[in-house]
């Protein structure tokens, strides 16, 4: 029980603190690397289906 309460002692100060503003805290990814990975795993996943159908007919 002494584990859960501090969780809850810590999300209780994570939520009342003020002091820092969470754009500070967390790091972020630049939306040009976000996009292209989309469109990488996008691109990789057509190509599979596309020679499942091909192997396939």
């Amino acid at each position: 029980m002494a584990n859960e309460t501090g969780i809850l002692e810590e999300t209780k100060k994570a939520v009342t603190d003020n002091e820092r503003p969470l754009g500070e805290e967390s790091p972020g990814a630049p939306f040009l690397f976000v996009a292209l990975s989309y469109l990488a795993v996008l691109a990789v996943v057509s190509g599979v289906v596309a020679m499942i159908m091909w192997a396939s007919s």
